[in-house]
């Protein structure tokens, strides 16, 4: 297979694994379970499952003093989750899923100036056709950014940015690191920024076992799983490239929470949805095309 799709798939698999976490979220908000109630209990899952299999299978720790910058990248996964959670709770959800996929742009803007070189046509396409797909499948048009909190609005802003730049400084930040040592630190900085923003969730689960379930699903569809097929195929990836493959979230997003809640999309989100895969398709074309 060739390698520049082997590894986009894996990033569109982080990405799609990143979509069943709304579901999740309104299932546990019908038992009355809230965002900050789990966010920090989900790093902390996420740190001590790493934190065995490190121990288990003996990984050897590279570069130490590599290991702090990773903590550091964890703030940028742990402020997405903060930022975004708290955009959902104060705007409609497809206004909230709108601001979070500005990260497509951001995080090419991102690669832009720091490298000093304009993006590839390619890229450009893709993240046109996919930013007009995220405007219908957000359901946008169908009058859901009506009355927009300002306060939600900055929360979603920073959300796009911080998973920008943890999706651009991912493939960056001590990529010599064992995957699982790098998934361990990210989540302890994930856990530390999160439980600045709630250690409440602490006290909470200690009277609330049914936190729990949703805990240990979020650890993994929202932290284990993607953290560590972006970790391993970011390097080998342009920014632009992860940013879309990333953006398959959008329709598995919609896709699932029509399956599991009974969310059930209009035309116009279908639409914008087959629209996220032509700009995925865009984007892998012209690699694919140089190796047949």
């Amino acid at each position: 297979m060739n390698k520049t799709l082997k590894y986009s798939i894996l990033v569109f698999i982080a990405g799609s694994s990143y979509g069943f976490i709304v579901p999740i979220v309104k299932s546990a908000g019908a038992m009355g379970i809230y965002p900050h109630t789990f966010l920090p209990l989900q790093y902390l899952t996420a740190f001590l499952i790493c934190l065995v299999v490190v121990l288990v299978k003996r990984v050897r720790l590279r570069f130490p003093k590599q290991l702090a910058s990773l903590a550091l990248l964890g703030f940028f996964t742990g402020g997405t989750s903060i930022c975004y959670y708290t955009a959902v709770a104060l705007l409609p959800a497809p206004a909230a899923l709108t601001l979070l996929f500005q990260y497509i742009w951001v995080s090419v803007l991102i690669e832009c100036l720091h490298q000093r070189k304009l993006p590839a046509r390619s890229t450009v396409v893709a993240i046109i056709i996919v930013l007009v797909g995220t405007v219908f499948a957000t359901g946008i048009l169908d009058g859901g950014a009506e009355n927009l909190d300002p306060v939600g609005v900055g929360f979603g802003c920073f959300s796009a940015i911080f998973y920008a730049l943890f999706l651009y400084c991912s493939g960056r930040v001590a990529t010599t690191q064992p995957t699982v040592v790098r998934t361990m630190m990210l989540a302890v900085g994930g856990a530390i920024i999160t439980s600045i923003y709630s250690p409440s969730a602490y006290t909470t689960a200690l009277f609330d076992a049914s936190t729990w379930s949703y805990t240990i699903l979020l650890a993994f569809m929202g932290i284990l799983l993607p953290t560590t097929l972006i970790n391993y195929a970011s390097p080998r990836l342009t920014a632009g490239m992860v940013s879309i493959m990333a953006s398959s979230e959008l329709p598995v997003g919609i896709l699932s929470a029509w399956i599991i809640v009974g969310d059930q999309p209009s035309a116009l989100v279908l639409f914008g949805a087959a629209l996220v895969f032509v700009g995925m398709i865009v984007k892998q074309a012209p690699s694919l095309a140089k190796n047949h």
